[in-house]
């Protein structure tokens, strides 16, 4: 079996990052390629430096007082997290013994490997990464050697300009380039490069796939699941709203013990496996996340997606777009009706089924290119 080396965003503490990394493995593999991810964890995404991070930018964290005590009000969420997304990285992911904290590092000590690949999720965001984070670009890998992009991101629709000549030029030494979103390769092209667009990695596997990774949780016999990611007072009301509509509980997957303040009933950093597991067993599914509505669909769910004012929704609105669910976008706080309509999951699977079988297609004919 050949070898590939990936480049991801793995160690992000959130469910997206690393069931995008374990599904481009299990997706690869199909390809005949044994997949190792390189350690790399970018500045804030290490264990330290993601404390500090979370702690610099909360507002709490910065007042009289509880400047002191939140360091200690966050340690056992921190605790947790770095626990269980770890644990399902090293029982599912194989990544290098070494860590690699520096471009640097990188390239002194190189993984050995036939193909190099990075993505998917927004490696190539630099408002998020705070720079060109030169790596996720592959930037350490001889020049011999060959490189793809596996539906990466940038998370937006436009360069600064200061940024247009060094992505060319990184962007120039790939032997083939696919990102996660339409506007990605859109950008690429403007560039004056050549782009695919293809599915999120998490599209390409099978419910039975995910159910795999299931485990046991308790649950309430009727919930509406609820998983938001950024703050937002109308959508806390709109669930607590939503609660006494539905008469069921509205059960929330926080990452964060002290968020148990917000209505509703809360589960604290399930495991990866319990995530999914409540996703299959949820009655509703209301969130603001990506991932989370990728999941809704793969499971074939009744749920509504919420767009963050303050963050880029243009992948969540092409998918709903590509399968005709632009109705399951909440548009106003009073509409509760919404939740309960019925989708034509036989047309939506039919989609689904026929963009995999064409994804595989590119990407198979990308690979026998290669060589």
């Amino acid at each position: 079996m050949k070898q590939a080396a990936l480049i991801t965003c793995h160690n992000i503490k959130n469910y997206g990052s690393v069931f995008q990394t374990y599904a481009t493995t299990v997706v690869f593999k199909e390809f005949g390629y044994d997949v190792l991810v390189i350690d790399y964890q970018r500045p804030g995404t290490d264990n330290e430096g993601f404390r500090k991070k979370i702690l610099s930018e909360s507002h709490l964290a910065h007042k009289p007082i509880l400047k002191y005590v939140f360091p200690l009000i966050l340690k056992p969420s921190f605790d947790r997290m770095e626990r269980v997304f770890e644990r399902f990285l090293e029982s599912y992911v194989k990544t290098t013994d070494e860590k690699y904290l520096s471009e640097d590092e990188l390239v002194r000590n190189c993984p050995d490997a036939d193909l190099y690949i990075s993505g998917s999720d927004q490696i190539w965001n630099s408002d998020i990464n705070g720079r060109i984070e030169r790596p996720y670009y592959l930037s350490f890998v001889p020049q011999n050697k060959r490189k793809i992009s596996f539906a990466s991101s940038f998370g937006k629709t436009i360069l600064r300009d200061d940024e247009v000549e060094e992505n060319k030029k990184l962007l120039a030494q790939y032997s083939w380039i696919s990102t996660r979103e339409q506007s990605g390769a859109n950008l690429v092209q403007s560039l004056g490069l050549n782009a695919d667009a293809i599915l999120d990695p998490t599209l390409w596997l099978t419910k039975e796939q995910w159910g795999k990774l299931e485990e046991p949780i308790r649950i309430p016999e009727k919930y509406i699941l609820v998983y938001q990611l950024h703050q937002n007072n109308e959508m806390d009301k709109y669930i607590g709203e939503l609660q006494e509509e539905y008469g069921m509980p509205c059960l929330r997957v926080d990452l964060y013990y002290h968020y148990v303040v917000k209505k509703g009933k809360h589960v604290i950093c399930p495991t990866p496996g319990q995530f999914i597991s409540l996703i299959k067993n949820a009655n509703y599914i209301v969130s603001d996340s990506f991932h989370m509505t990728v999941f809704s669909i793969i499971f074939n769910k009744k749920f509504i997606s919420i767009y963050s004012q303050n963050s880029f929704n243009d992948r969540i609105a092409n998918i709903l777009k590509w399968l005709n669910l632009e109705n399951r976008h909440l548009e106003h706080y009073n509409d509760f009706a919404i939740l309960d309509k019925d989708i034509d999951y036989t047309a939506v699977n039919k989609l689904l089924d026929e963009k995999n079988k064409e994804m595989r297609n590119l990407l198979n004919e990308k690979i026998q290119l290669l060589g």
